[in-house]
């Protein structure tokens, strides 16, 4: 049976940086009068990557986190935090899974030494 750990620690890797230029395009854009707020679904978006769908396929959405500015702008700067915060985790947690895997292989390469 294969391991397909590295596979899906990349597609993660791949996912989550994405979904952070999703995130930090919505922080640039919080005071462009009628910019909506955009993100993607990181679970659905990683299934599809592990399927072998590429980077220009994931689907971004329009969020409706709050009522809308005067302006029409949607960005809520405390919710677009709070999901970079989030995505930030994933990150650091696949790169750290990522580096204990590769750590084991080069162990078993080496013969446990």
């Amino acid at each position: 049976m294969p391991d397909n750990t590295i596979k899906v620690l990349e597609k993660m890797l791949d996912v989550a940086a994405f979904r952070q230029k999703v995130l930090a395009s919505n922080i640039a854009n919080a005071d462009t009068p009628g910019y909506k707020a955009k993100d993607i679904s990181f679970q659905k978006e990683l299934d599809r990557a592990i399927e072998g769908s590429k980077e220009q396929d994931y689907e971004v959405y329009e969020t409706v986190t709050t009522m809308p500015n005067r302006d029409g702008n949607t960005v809520n700067l405390d919710i677009e935090m709070a999901k970079v915060a989030e995505n930030t985790l994933i990150y650091n947690a696949a790169t750290q899974l990522m580096t204990m895997k590769v750590r084991m292989l080069k162990d078993v390469i080496k013969g446990g030494r």
